[in-house]
């Protein structure tokens, strides 16, 4: 084979700068050559930019109204047991208009999606690359009757890949453990053009004598009630937050009366908040709350996507919550003490040494930044990706 393989993706989501996951496959899948592409997702971009020149076509597989209907766990009990309709093979011969794969890929979220996936690479012997990014069954939960046989088809699914990407070693450790095959590692990749300023510019305080922090992003899974649970020790520190995101609801409601210590700026146009937080901020910060609570599943196994555009601004990233979160893990092993923090007490204790030395900033920008050259450099990691899945293109030839 000369070339790229051609690669047929299979997704609820297809490559799109809209949402979260299809923004990483958007970067994983930039300047790919676009007449190898083809995707078959649940609808053509609409609320992001979609992969220029790549041809998008509708996939529905059956029944999939009723998943988002009442009989959604119903439904997908019966889906555990291969008792749902499947997408026939001449909708596939009609979407696909004679594109001939080599490879599948999908994203293991959805399993309307991915066992599609699953079965058109399998009745056709093409490998299949699957990414996972999330535990689905924590999204798509089933009746208990249901969940050991939905456990074994994700397993069979699983195992019959022939590239299996984990969004972080917990999950890869996770999805070992669960489905019995191992998988690759294969960290988030941040944006390409993002641009560290110069560690010197730690040296001095941006707003003295307030240290600054910067958040960007959701304040839903959590994030939000990890920044309201830490105020008493940024209150105390004399600091203050600069958000960007949304309005807070829910459990962080309460954010929106901290407007002594917290600025929120709503939210950005693309690369605003990068902009921002350069010029105005001291460090940023990737908060998790302490306990998680109902989000300790996604915690142990999911990365947040978010810390790989933090580490590239060139500023000092602090990271709290408990300690089996996969971010702070990161933070632990790379980053060390003095920028991460399980408790109030142990966060004022990192912001007074930010607070205190602007040599220690300094120093702190310079080790975040290079941290995540090692792991997150965009480059690397499309350049790993590509060559993954060139290594399976002479079984697809």
């Amino acid at each position: 084979m000369t070339g790229p393989a051609n690669l047929l993706i299979i997704s609820d989501e297809g490559p799109q700068t809209g949402t979260a996951g299809a923004l990483l496959l958007h970067r994983l899948l930039s300047g790919y050559p676009p007449e190898r592409l083809r995707v078959l997702a649940d609808d053509v971009p609409t609320v992001g930019r979609p992969l220029p020149g790549v041809q998008y076509r509708r996939i529905s597989p059956p029944w999939r109204r009723f998943e988002r209907s009442r009989y959604n766990r119903l439904m997908r009990s019966l889906r555990a047991f291969n008792l749902v309709p499947h997408v026939a093979d001449r909708e596939f011969g009609r979407l696909l208009e004679g594109f001939r794969p080599d490879i599948v890929l999908c994203v293991m979220q959805h399993k309307a999606y991915y066992e599609e996936a699953h079965r058109f690479a399998r009745s056709r012997g093409l490998p299949l690359v699957v990414v996972v990014h999330d535990i689905n069954e924590e999204f798509e939960p089933v009746l208990p009757w249901a969940a050991a046989a939905s456990r074994r088809r994700d397993a069979e699914f699983y195992g019959f890949a022939a590239l299996r990407l984990c969004i972080s070693p917990e999950m890869e450790a996770f999805c070992e453990k669960a489905y019995g095959a191992r998988g690759t590692v294969l960290y988030p990749n941040r944006a390409e053009d993002l641009a560290p300023r110069a560690p010197e510019e730690s040296r001095a305080l941006r707003g003295p004598p307030a240290l600054t922090l910067g958040f960007a992003g959701n304040l839903n899974y959590g994030y939000g009630e990890g920044i309201l649970q830490m105020l008493p020790a940024v209150r105390a520190a004399g600091a203050r937050v600069i958000i960007y995101g949304r309005e807070p609801n829910g459990a962080a409601a309460p954010l929106r009366d901290a407007t002594d210590c917290c600025e929120f700026r709503g939210f950005a146009e693309r690369g605003e908040q990068w902009t921002s937080f350069k010029r105005e901020c001291d460090a940023v910060w990737q908060p998790y709350p302490n306990p998680a609570g109902t989000m300790e599943r996604l915690y142990r196994y999911h990365f947040p996507s978010k810390l790989p555009e933090y580490l590239a601004l060139g500023m000092p990233l602090i990271v709290t919550g408990p300690d089996y979160a996969t971010g702070l893990a990161w933070a632990r092993r790379n980053l060390g003490p003095d920028l991460c923090a399980s408790s109030a007490a142990e966060l004022g204790a990192v912001l007074a040494g930010l607070a205190s030395s602007g040599e220690k900033r300094v120093a702190l920008a310079r080790l975040c930044h290079e941290a995540g050259e090692r792991d997150f450099n965009p480059a690397h990691i499309v350049k790993t990706f590509r060559g993954l899945l060139a290594g399976l293109a002479p079984a697809a030839a």
